[in-house]
């Protein structure tokens, strides 16, 4: 055989292992479903859910925010529309979303609802998740100096899952075969079999062990993963938070003034609802006294962590084991503290 023939023969055998390789590995680690799997190199296989969860039909997002009897700005918790559908249907009423990324910030999304009207006799809620209250409301100055790009009305998002939400984990998408994404699960493996059972594994998805297996169905449910971010909540003073507060309490008495009623949503971490379990995980709670200085300050504030706490230990998957977001379950468990709140309320 010649020199050129065993060059290609070497050649394309060596391609040949390297994709058999890459296939492989892709093949156990089973196809991507979670945000918490794909940016932190941890596998379905070991954190894709087992067991089937409800139906959850959902309704579009009321695009008419005239005719819309509650108004919502939400982050990823409300973009596929579920907790509200749930709201909209018990109240009898069609609820409009927009997304805090529509917006320049939250300032124009007031401006933008003020200067066409639209405020008066609506419900207004503001949802956030529990890790960008800092970041999202303690720099409202700033974002007040900036003139907005456009006060004509910005429609309500398209909620991206139409129909029904996935009841059964999506195991038929495609075998994971980035290269980047494989040598993340590899070193997590080894930094697993390096630490032990009973370590914390840092990364941008946190893996820690839990007390109880009985949380999630995952084949790992001795583990939860949560982001990072959620640890950084430690670092936030008490005139961040508290300069938070001021500002939500300036955005609610914006929309009574102008004949709105305000409720403010705040949606704790996974870190947060599961914190009792995760073994060696200090401070877990810092969810509770932002709602106590919201409600200090007079805010309209939706404790959820107490009744998100309470479902965990009876409702398997609460949170999906393999994401950042709540399951079907957890969306309803939203769609009800909302609604008590608007009982409480009084809306009609």
């Amino acid at each position: 055989m010649s020199y050129d023939k065993h060059y290609l023969l070497y050649f394309f055998g060596a391609m040949a292992a390297g994709l058999l390789l890459i296939f492989s590995a892709g093949f156990y680690a089973e196809p991507l479903s979670g945000d918490l799997t794909r940016v932190g190199g941890w596998t379905e296989r070991d954190f894709g859910w087992r067991e089937p969860l409800p139906e959850m039909p959902i309704d579009a997002n009321f695009q008419d925010i005239k005719a819309a009897g509650v108004l919502v700005l939400g982050d990823s918790f409300s973009l596929a529309n579920i907790w509200q559908t749930l709201v909209g249907r018990e109240w009898g009423l069609n609820i409009a979303s927009h997304n805090y990324e529509q917006f320049v910030c939250i300032e124009q999304w007031l401006e933008m609802l003020e200067s066409n009207g639209m405020l008066g006799g609506k419900t207004v809620i503001v949802e956030s998740l529990e890790r960008f209250f800092a970041s999202r409301f303690g720099n409202i100055g700033a974002c007040r100096k900036s003139k907005s790009r456009d006060l004509s009305v910005v429609k309500p998002f398209e909620a991206f899952t139409h129909g029904e939400i996935p009841t059964s984990r999506r195991t038929g998408g495609e075998i994971p075969t980035d290269v980047v994404y494989l040598l993340k699960v590899l070193k997590n493996y080894a930094m697993g079999a390096i630490r032990g059972d009973q370590a914390i594994l840092p990364g941008v998805a946190v893996n820690a062990p839990l007390s109880s297996t009985r949380l999630f169905s995952n084949r790992r449910s001795d583990r939860i993963l949560y982001y990072y971010e959620d640890d950084a909540e430690s670092g936030w003073t008490t005139e961040q938070v508290e300069e938070s507060v001021r500002s939500i309490a300036a955005i609610q008495r914006r929309i009574e003034a102008a004949g709105g009623r305000f409720l403010f949503v705040l949606v704790p971490n996974k870190s947060s609802v599961y914190s009792d379990f995760i073994v060696g995980r200090p401070d877990g709670d810092r969810y509770t006294p932002i709602i106590q200085s919201l409600r200090r300050g007079g805010v309209a504030a939706a404790d959820v962590l107490t009744p998100f706490r309470e479902r965990i230990e009876k409702e398997v998957d609460f949170y999906l084991p393999d994401d950042t977001h709540v399951s079907t379950r957890g969306y309803l468990a939203l769609g009800e503290v909302i609604s008590g709140e608007m009982r409480r309320m009084d809306v009609k």
